[in-house]
């Protein structure tokens, strides 16, 4: 994946996490693995594993946005690296972005 390509989606992954709809579904996926672990008998092993991994699964996704949009940073400084363009220019970019 090219870093234009890596930042765009870092750019997209952002705007997920930032998304008002998307806070709450987390929230309510969290509030849900929660409770599927509570409700869970303790004398159940495969049920307590079910519920742990619900609750994994639904952190590591949280997980795997936040990742895209770091690297999505880290592609960006990358590309403003290699950018041809005069210290006036790059100052203005950096203030106006």
């Amino acid at each position: 994946m090219t870093d234009h390509e890596m930042a765009k989606q870092g750019d997209d992954a952002r705007q997920v996490l930032s998304n008002p709809a998307f806070q709450r579904a987390m929230e309510q996926m969290h509030e849900l693995a929660h409770k599927a672990f509570k409700l869970t008998d303790l004398r159940d092993a495969e049920g307590l594993k079910i519920a742990r991994q619900f609750a994994s699964v639904t952190d590591d996704f949280e997980a795997v946005l936040k990742r895209m949009v770091e690297g999505g940073k880290l592609a960006q400084l990358n590309i403003d690296k290699h950018r041809d363009e005069g210290a006036a220019r790059k100052v203005a970019r950096k203030v106006f972005r």
